[in-house]
């Protein structure tokens, strides 16, 4: 899903609330370390007569080493930039919602009147006819914005939302 129209909407937010960033590269590190660790401690502590919780330990540590490993290449080498949120020092989480055709109307209404409630009780689908994307920080910031699928691509039904900005 194309998020660019959410984030435009988040970065043009008066005071500098919401600037893009990197992806942060601390939790791919986190979990390599951890990776290590699983490692070096199959080879130290667990006995040689536990074959069983050491061949686990091998093949956890390594699978977490290579995915961390791949995961932070990929992070430092890439160029996308994501919301981040400067009051409340997080980044922010998508999430998309899949509704049907016929919930176009109420799911813009709620929109409109920032009614988070009433969109969280709304019936949800696996069919992508219609997608909410959101955009939500700790900080209290949600962006919103509805796209439905037509002729094999997605339309932007409006523009963004941004519920939860005090200036």
């Amino acid at each position: 899903m194309n998020t660019d129209n959410i984030c435009k909407a988040l970065y043009a937010l008066p005071g500098g609330v919401v600037t893009p960033r990197k992806e942060s590269i601390v939790m791919p590190v986190v979990i390599v370390i951890i990776g290590v660790a699983m490692l070096i401690s199959n080879y130290t502590i667990i006995s040689s007569n536990l074959e069983s919780l050491s061949m686990l330990m091998l093949v956890v540590g390594i699978a977490l080493i290579l995915y961390g490993a791949l995961v932070l290449i990929m992070r430092i080498g890439s160029q996308r930039l994501v919301p981040y949120d400067n009051r409340a020092g997080r980044y922010f989480k998508f999430k998309e919602r899949y509704f049907e055709r016929e919930l176009i109307a109420p799911v813009s209404q709620a929109i409109a009147r920032g009614d988070i409630i009433a969109i969280d009780d709304m019936p949800t689908t696996n069919v992508s006819a219609i997608v909410l994307v959101e955009c939500r920080s700790k900080g209290g910031i949600v962006a919103y914005c509805l796209y439905e699928f037509n002729n094999n691509e997605y339309h932007a039904l409006g523009k963004p939302t941004i519920l939860g900005f005090n200036g």
